[in-house]
């Protein structure tokens, strides 16, 4: 899939996060997100980041916190956040049609806003709603590269056979589940029991835990 492909569907998920998330009360954006230490608020400030850095201001941020990616990304959010959840809201609206994100690949990026908002999502009971075809492309992505996370090296030796198409990826012993739900475990994410299934299922869940790293694996870029 190339640029010009890309970018209506990076816009598209943009939007449906913004359009879902419009419901929040102030309280539910405090929230703490799926994983890490950040909220709800956070979460979404770190998307604003995402979709208003260039390249050149990326690499800039990232030099300033002296390759300290934790702090190049908490300077993001901190920069982002409004005085209130709708300000911050707003700001991340402003941003969905943008054209730009960091360095890297575009389809990370697209994974980017569909692993975070799940982050978003999930806490508060939101449905996804995010189109098969959009996710089916983004895990075949992400099994294939280690990139942001250690998706690749997740995924060796398993074949991932996603609910909601016909196709299936790799081989090994099968992890069937939704195509989000196995994206989310490729990326380190935990999913609700039960959604994912199959005799690989415990490996992948096990990868997918708290300070994994592959055995003799490059470190993956963040």
């Amino acid at each position: 899939m190339d640029r010009l492909g890309l970018w209506p569907l990076i816009h598209a998920e943009r939007q449906r996060l913004y359009d879902q998330t419009l419901v929040l009360t102030p309280e539910q954006w405090r929230t703490p997100a799926l994983v890490g230490s950040w909220t709800l608020e956070q979460t979404m400030a770190h998307l604003t980041a995402g979709a208003e850095q260039s390249i050149a201001a990326w690499l800039r941020s990232v030099w300033s916190a002296r390759f300290d990616f934790e702090l190049h990304k908490e300077r993001g959010v901190r920069t982002r956040l409004g005085a209130n959840p709708a300000e911050t809201l707003d700001r991340y609206r402003r941003a969905i049609g943008n054209t730009r994100r960091a360095a890297g690949p575009l389809m990370a990026g697209l994974g980017e806003v569909l692993i975070h908002g799940e982050e978003i999502r999930r806490p508060v009971g939101i449905p996804a709603q995010v189109p098969a075809g959009t996710a089916v492309a983004t895990l075949r992505w992400f099994a294939r590269h280690d990139f942001t996370e250690y998706s690749r090296s997740r995924a060796q030796g398993l074949r991932l056979a996603p609910d909601d198409a016909t196709v299936t990826i790799g081989e090994g012993a099968e992890v069937r589940g939704p195509a989000l739900a196995l994206l989310l475990a490729l990326s380190g994410r935990p999913v609700h029991p039960g959604e994912l299934r199959g005799p690989g299922t415990g490996l992948l869940l096990e990868r997918g835990a708290a300070g994994w790293r592959p055995s003799r694996g490059r470190r993956a870029r963040r």
